[in-house]
């Protein structure tokens, strides 16, 4: 997904020597496997493991929901408050030992640099813009671009606005990137990818930064305060293949087909139990006889999320902006009732833009989900009679 990428100065070789106005500059291998997969090498002026105290921070605010009732669900995304900041305000609203799911709806700005030692991040901009600061450099992002942020990258987000931007939030443990089957054998984006290299935004100019600093390191969701010596971006270059970069869900080329295609046509990124689809504007299936809407389906093996941006949602009624969907595995879901008949007059194209996200271990959901949650949409496909009146929220 990232090319090979230099920024800044860098000397001739790896691991020679290196200096700036007579003074020794210190190389950071940014790896990911260890020392067997992709990484970037960066050039400091100072020793980036320089610091002179640390405290305890804050942990995430998240209690599990120990209800054991395991039912599809609509939560509404739209009835969470705004909060905190880009870091510490995200609410989250489904987790498991993979992935954390949940939304920021900002008050202010970033309180101070900040890192994730335990996960890559993807930071969906459903409203709003702004700036990505890292070691890396500057990447000015706007709205429906993914943020794709390798663990170990110190950043702060500038924000246009802070109260006008809504971000849904995914911490992934596992390496972020494009589906292998996108890939040729030497790593570029093939041209049945529906993507290429030139879609992917990079850092553009490098951040300066001097002095003390502090920088608060978040691992396994708690957050240790580190007092540097230096601040952390005085890196003069750097080059590789792992940096924060941008795409706009815009440029994911959809694919359709005679007949419905289903979610893996519209993957964009692969993690460990982890798969992101992006669901835009496209034409729909061309045959005469076609159903111009999602099968009926058992997702046996995966809970599926979906998170909706824009547009109509023709196999789903009462389903708004910054609403989930969550789907558990093991059980049916599709079109609700209605909709079969109603897409029969429908053009055959969609406005839909929606962002899903497949889990391969079952997700729980937080008490903060609890509180949103439509406790009618279990029911939603039930067509008359006499239905059960069990709490299920």
């Amino acid at each position: 997904m990232r090319p090979y990428r230099v920024l800044g100065n860098i000397p001739r070789k790896r691991h020679m020597r290196f200096q700036e106005n007579g003074s020794p500059l210190y190389e950071e291998l940014f790896g990911r496997e260890g020392f067997s997969g992709p990484s970037s090498l960066l050039y400091h002026r100072f020793m980036p493991e320089a610091a002179h105290d640390l405290s305890e921070g804050t942990a995430d605010a998240m209690t599990i929901d120990r209800e054991q009732v395991h039912a599809q669900g609509h939560l509404k995304g739209s009835d969470l408050a705004i909060e905190s900041d880009l870091v510490t305000g995200r609410q989250w609203l489904m987790v498991n030992d993979d992935i954390k799911i949940g939304l920021a709806l900002p008050a202010r700005q970033q309180e101070a640099l900040y890192v994730n030692g335990s996960a890559d991040e993807v930071l969906f901009v459903h409203e709003g813009s702004g700036t990505l600061h890292s070691q890396f450099g500057s990447l000015a992002f706007g709205r429906h671009d993914y943020l794709v942020i390798p663990r170990g990258t110190v950043y702060r987000i500038d924000l246009a606005e802070p109260k006008g931007t809504k971000v849904l939030c995914l911490e992934v443990t596992g390496f972020v990137d494009a589906p292998p089957r996108y890939r040729a054998n030497n790593g570029q984006l093939t041209e049945f990818a529906p993507y290429s290299e030139r879609d992917f935004r990079p850092p553009v100019q490098l951040d300066a930064g001097s002095g003390a600093a502090e920088v608060w390191l978040k691992f396994g969701g708690h957050i240790t305060k580190y007092q540097r010596d230096q601040h952390p971006w005085d890196v003069v270059g750097w080059d590789g293949t792992i940096y924060p970069i941008a795409f706009n869900i815009h440029d994911f080329e959809p694919r359709a087909g005679r007949f419905h295609v289903p979610p893996p046509f519209h993957q964009t990124f692969n993690a460990h139990n982890v798969v992101i689809c992006s669901f835009v504007p496209r034409k729909l299936d061309w045959d005469p006889d076609a159903v111009m809407l999602p099968y009926h389906h058992s997702n046996l093996d995966s809970d599926e999320v979906l998170y909706y941006v824009d547009g109509n949602y023709a196999a789903r009624r009462g389903i708004k902006q910054g609403s989930f969907t969550h789907h558990v595995g093991g059980l049916p879901h599709g079109p609700q009732p209605g909709a079969l008949e109603a897409s029969f007059d429908r053009p055959r194209e969609t406005d839909e833009l929606a962002v899903m996200i497949d889990t391969f271990r079952p997700l729980q959901r937080t008490t903060l989900a609890r509180q949103i949650t439509d406790r009618e949409y279990p029911f939603s496909w039930h067509t008359g009679g006499v239905r059960g009146t069990t709490s299920i929220a």
